[in-house]
């Protein structure tokens, strides 16, 4: 799977899939660019329909399911998009006379919603929908393939939820050599961590910690590199970790950009492809401890300074995030968790005044 930004993308990736498979057709559809990708786990007896879960991704569309953070309840989508996607789900689960689990994801942008796909069967986040919600999705929907109906299992009330819930994708880069940790549309995550909290930040700060990444506390060293087409997007991060105490580094166009809109007390640091190996020393010694590195859409499969910074990132065991949505995410936690005072919670304390379905 490739998103192409430009015709002659398109004419190559259509060359190489014929070449991959010439007896089979390339499969074409329409990207929306700075879309919001939002899920829904549910189970349909052909009556009724019950929705665990409304899921959002924290990345943008165009990460894959698999690779992306996910969060229950939504956090930024407004009630009236919630009660569309609630609706939407209910007629096409009914529409299409489903008997057992279902997936169904979609694309947001504002307050208009789209369809992707609907897939009649468990999805890979049914886990994270029942452990989130409490709600048993897989054991209700076996009775009802077994002939049950939802209201025999007591299961068509959605759950109620009073707590957070985030999924983080765990990743094996460094155990591939060579390969680049950018995430895009195929998946490439090996593993997930879902962890909950009463509020986003601590859930998000959880979940990042159990997927093994180690987050730097102030005053630690971030370094900033961004392409063009976001660096409008990079304003507010810098300034934001600055703020929290953070030294903030910066490829020269980065660092250059930064300052002719009044962010300061940015570092630069020398360009690899100019000679320098300043940024790899850097990396080398650990003397960079997260890399926020956001590389042109356009440019993914380029082995360049991008391509090298993430690499030596990961084999030194150093945090990389290639999505400026997550990183503003990050930024938004650690802002409203400055003392880093995480408490741990058992699973039953969020669910032992919320009964779960009898199956």
């Amino acid at each position: 799977m490739r998103v192409a930004y430009s015709e002659r993308e398109l004419e190559d990736y259509i060359k190489l899939a014929t070449e991959v498979s010439p007896e089979h057709p390339v499969v074409l559809s329409k990207f929306i660019y700075n879309a919001k990708e939002v899920e829904v786990d549910g189970v349909c007896d052909g009556e009724d329909v019950l929705i665990a879960s409304v899921i959002e991704h924290i990345e943008l569309a165009g990460t894959h399911s698999g690779d992306a953070t996910m969060v229950i309840p939504p956090q930024t989508l407004r009630k009236s998009v919630l009660e569309r996607i609630e609706d939407y789900t209910r007629r096409i689960a009914l529409s299409l006379r489903i008997r057992g689990p279902f997936n169904i994801q979609y694309l947001c942008v504002k307050d208009s919603v789209y369809v992707i796909e609907c897939n009649l069967r468990a999805s890979r986040s049914a886990p994270f929908s029942s452990k989130a919600t409490g709600c048993p999705l897989i054991p209700l929907a076996a009775k009802v393939m077994a002939g049950k109906k939802l209201r025999e299992v007591h299961g068509k009330r959605k759950p109620d939820v009073f707590h957070v819930a985030v999924k983080a994708p765990v990743f094996s880069f460094i155990r591939l050599k060579g390969a680049d940790p950018v995430s895009g549309v195929e998946m490439n995550s090996t593993g997930e961590v879902a962890c909950l909290d009463y509020e986003f930040s601590s859930s998000f700060i959880k979940a990042l910690l159990a997927a093994g990444i180690e987050l730097p506390k102030p005053p630690a060293a971030v370094l900033l590199s961004v392409a063009d087409e976001f660096k409008g997007d990079a304003i507010d991060l810098a300034a934001g970790l600055s703020a929290l105490g953070y030294r903030v580094y910066a490829t020269p166009g980065t660092s250059s950009f930064l300052a002719d809109r009044g962010i300061e007390g940015i570092a630069p640091l020398p360009k690899i492809s100019q000679g320098s190996g300043k940024i790899l020393e850097e990396l080398s010694g650990r003397a960079i401890n997260m890399v926020i590195n956001a590389p042109s859409n356009s440019n993914l499969n380029s082995i360049g300074d991008g391509f090298m910074i993430r690499r030596t990132a990961v084999e030194f065991t150093i945090p990389v995030i290639t999505r400026l949505k997550t990183a503003y995410a990050l930024l938004e936690a650690l802002s409203k968790k400055r003392d880093w005072e995480l408490k741990p919670r058992s699973l039953n304390e969020f669910f032992s005044a919320n009964p779960a379905p009898n199956v």
